[in-house]
């Protein structure tokens, strides 16, 4: 739609973003690369809005998931149009043989009520790190969801991919007053764990702390993701890694079928390609230099270590705390397409006899950048796909079709992946 095209545009010429660990575009003028990723990362978001895009070859099987255009919104009939704080679109799938995903606007009391259900789950925020409109729309959110909560007697919690799991007692500590916002930044070691300014989160813990919201630490600590980037998921001892991956066997099940697959193939695949032809991968996160340049496997392996512990950290909470919600600040990497957290945290729910519980995903001032390939932004299969559309789903096949012929066919379709269940500007 042209509101949505516009806003697309905006953002981009305002800000170059950044989804996650995973860089998104390479700037130009920033060569040679010698630094270490986190190092580059820092780099490029104050880099400005000039980028250009790298090319590389994907597997046909990536080729089977349909790029679609955004068409014109519906409007929700019965949207409260009195508060226009958020432009919000609801995203609607289509696997039918059309493959015609579709958005519809809603307004934003009503998004309140659909991302705060009283059941409770998990809604993950995709945010863009370098941000600071994202994290503005986070702290208005939480407050005016803690305020909902509030009213029908149900917690809210907010779940940090910024703080590492060792550091939760600081975080309860901070939030029952014991600590100032600086003394809690240093004890959590934000300036060497976590490359982002920490002053663009400043208004997110003020606001939990003046309220009493619970902190989760959600990611995994350096030293043993470290580990995880040198020798794979087999070099953290196991039981270091049954810490992150508690269920195991619900753990190996998730990525094995041709929905993970097709999303390895269009999200961490073109991912860990960007970061070999940037000469990225001769470092771990934490900047320790590697003997030789990082495999796929290992870094798939950290990817996945991370996205398992962050859904298994939020899920731990729900549980503990029934009917509650948590507020999950995640990169936006980690939330596109479902198979990152949410369809983790979803799997975990179902896998522990809590079926309702919500996994709601919300990408926050999307750019297209954010919906396509990281290595093939400029490099798009089908004429009809104009830089003003989004990828707002992909297809993936059924099991069992192996037959490059079939793969076009409307009956080989398995399902489709939505790039989230909404889109939010503002």
């Amino acid at each position: 739609s042209t509101t949505v095209r516009e806003q697309i545009f905006a953002n981009m010429v305002k800000e170059f973003k950044i989804s996650g660990f995973f860089c998104l575009a390479v700037v130009s003028g920033l060569q040679p690369l010698q630094s270490d990723r986190r190092s580059f990362l820092t780099a490029i978001a104050g880099a400005g809005s000039a980028a250009t895009t790298a090319s590389a070859l994907w597997s046909p099987k990536a080729f089977a998931s349909e790029v679609l255009t955004t068409p014109t919104p519906t409007t929700e009939t019965n949207a409260n149009a009195s508060n226009n704080m958020f432009q919000i679109y609801k995203v609607i799938p289509d696997a039918s043989a059309a493959l015609n995903p579709s958005v519809q606007t809603v307004a934003t009391d009503s998004f309140l009520e659909r991302i705060s259900p009283s059941q409770g789950g998990a809604l993950w925020l995709g945010e863009h790190h370098n941000s600071q409109k994202d994290h503005s729309a986070q702290a208005t959110l939480l407050r005016q969801l803690h305020a909902q909560r509030k009213e029908i007697g149900s917690k809210v919690a907010v779940g940090l991919e910024q703080v590492q799991v060792e550091f939760q007692p600081v975080l309860d500590e901070f939030i029952a007053g014991k600590l100032t916002s600086d003394q809690m930044r240093f004890l959590v070691q934000w300036d060497r764990r976590w490359v982002w300014p920490f002053e663009n989160y400043q208004e997110i813990f003020d606001t939990a702390q003046e309220l009493g919201i619970p902190l989760v630490a959600l990611n995994v600590n350096s030293e043993d993701l470290v580990q995880v980037e040198r020798g794979g998921l087999p070099a953290l001892p196991r039981n270091t890694l049954l810490n992150y991956i508690t269920d195991p066997q619900g753990f190996a099940q998730f990525s094995n079928s041709n929905q993970f697959r097709t999303y390895v193939d269009y999200v961490i695949r073109p991912s860990y390609d960007l970061h070999l032809e940037l000469g990225l991968l001769k470092n771990t996160m934490s900047g320790e230099k590697l003997d030789q340049q990082m495999s796929f496997r290992n870094f798939y392996s950290s990817r996945l270590l991370w996205d398992e512990t962050m859904a298994g950290r939020a899920f731990a909470w729900t549980k503990s705390n029934p009917n509650g919600l948590l507020v999950g600040l995640v990169g936006a990497d980690h939330v596109k397409f479902s198979n990152g957290i949410p369809g983790r945290f979803e799997r975990m729910a179902k896998s522990n006899n809590v079926p309702d519980a919500a996994s709601i995903s919300v990408m926050l001032n999307p750019t297209m950048m954010d919906s396509r390939p990281s290595n093939q932004l400029g490099i798009m299969r089908s004429a009809a796909n104009s830089p003003d559309s989004y990828t707002l789903q992909l297809r993936y096949l059924k099991e069992g079709v192996e037959d490059e012929a079939l793969y076009t066919l409307p009956a080989s379709t398995g399902g489709v992946m939505p790039l989230a269940d909404y889109l939010l500007f503002g």
